[in-house]
């Protein structure tokens, strides 16, 4: 059995992150963009310290031993604490340790004593001076003056984020409960959407604004439900009225004697129409009502209720009985206003009549879904793509006013009913209403 429910209030589409989400997300990225421009400056600060000043550092000494060599004819080699010098003439480098042997002028890093230190390799009058740096002092030094203030700057910039996004979060918080409070409202309202809006006047210039704008909208909104409804009620009114002296007319007329049988046949499809056209007020006066109306919902057996109607519908459109034929693949059966379905399904077959070229129609009918088949000249794709849209006539219909699948359409999306459409040029048209 299916059953309708109310068409569900559209809620916002997971795939569309909200505020906070996106915040969350641009200080994550900030956070660690920062944090890597940070660890990346150090980085370089270091190469910077080892590929720079070391070698100046290094070269400036080799000088300055040199200075000092020419000026007393002889100095002692350095050797500090962070740094070691060697020296031999190019003649006598075997009197060099055996690491050293080898290495050409120049400044880079070499293997020594099991280390792997800076050396600068200098040459002048047939010397060779070499330079070792020893640079544990200098990297513990490194670590404290530059791992530590990095861990600082980190801590710092961590928390100077999440202090930004927890301001961020309390200026958008009232947004989001507005919209939560506004949205659990009905449409029309007004009272308690003024009730739910009031708090959120006292927060801040903005989210007042935001409210004010609200309640006006609803306001207005408010005028037009109030119009809305005067319309539908006179509407209905007025229509009812003509149709029930119509209707007591043909009361009257059918209970005379004298009409032939072409007039008793008459009779019976302006007694049919009347129906039809009160089955139809009710059914728009439910579309133009977003709450329940009187139309009773009931267990229906549809495969015995789209026979008695396909049945009716042949008389009232003066075709051969069984014009309309039947597939049934399952007893299928739908808890559903019996005049919603009588207009739904009316529409399809008087649709496949009027259209199918006096070809044969087919109602087919599974476990979830009844389908209205016909093999008439079918629809291009322009007009499969506009053919629910009201009043929407393409160039070969003749009859009708372009209401009847606009009616389907949006009785299908009142009662959450899945409408399908498949037509080809010269293949017909085949309508699905799916109910589960």
């Amino acid at each position: 059995m299916v059953a309708p429910t109310s068409k569900p209030r559209t809620k916002p589409s997971h795939k569309h992150k909200g505020i906070q989400s996106r915040l969350i997300r641009v200080f994550l990225v900030q956070a660690t963009l920062v944090s890597l421009a940070t660890v990346a400056g150090v980085f370089a600060a270091y190469k910077i310290v080892e590929d720079v000043l070391v070698r100046q550092a290094l070269t400036s000494e080799a000088e300055h031993y040199y200075q000092l060599l020419e000026q007393y004819g002889e100095h002692p080699l350095p050797n500090t604490k962070n740094m070691q010098g060697f020296s031999a003439p190019l003649s006598q480098l075997d009197s060099l340790p055996p690491e050293l042997r080898g290495i050409e002028p120049g400044f880079d890093r070499h293997p020594f004593a099991g280390k792997d230190p800076l050396i600068l390799v200098t040459e002048k009058d047939n010397e060779r001076l070499y330079l070792i740096f020893k640079e544990e002092q200098v990297t513990r030094l490194a670590i404290f003056f530059g791992v530590a203030p990095l861990t600082l700057v980190l801590i710092l910039i961590y928390i100077a984020s999440w202090f930004t996004f927890r301001q961020s979060q309390r200026v958008i918080s009232p947004v989001v409960q507005l919209a939560k409070a506004v949205e659990n409202l009905e449409v029309a309202d007004f009272q308690s959407l003024t009730e739910a809006t009031t708090p959120f006047h006292g927060v801040d210039a903005d989210i007042d604004t935001l409210a004010t704008a609200i309640e006006h909208f609803a306001e207005r909104l408010q005028r037009f439900v109030q119009r809305e409804r005067v319309f539908t009620r006179d509407a209905s009114h007025e229509l009812r009225t003509p149709l029930a002296v119509l209707k007591g007319s043909v009361n009257l007329l059918e209970q005379m004697e004298q009409l032939s049988d072409k007039g008793e046949t008459v009779l019976a499809r302006m007694h049919q129409t009347i129906i039809d056209m009160e089955s139809l007020i009710d059914t728009l006066l439910l579309l133009a009502r977003e709450e329940a109306t009187s139309l009773t919902t009931e267990e229906i057996q549809l495969n015995q209720f789209l026979l008695e109607l396909a049945r009716r519908t042949e008389a009232a459109m003066n075709v051969p009985e069984h014009s309309i034929t039947f597939r049934d693949f399952a007893q299928l059966n739908v808890q559903a206003p019996s005049r919603v379905l009588s207009i739904l399904f009316g529409n399809l077959m008087k649709n496949a009549i009027i259209h199918g070229a006096n070809a044969q129609i087919v109602i087919t009918i599974d476990q979830a879904s009844a389908t209205v088949s016909d093999q008439g000249p079918g629809m291009d794709e322009k007009t499969l793509a506009n053919v629910v849209q009201p009043f929407y006539r393409n160039s070969h219909q003749q009859q009708g006013h372009g209401l009847g699948l606009s009616i389907v359409n949006r009785l299908c999306e009142r009662f959450n009913w899945q409408l399908k459409i498949d037509s080809k040029p010269e293949l017909g048209t085949s309508i699905r209403v799916t109910f589960h």
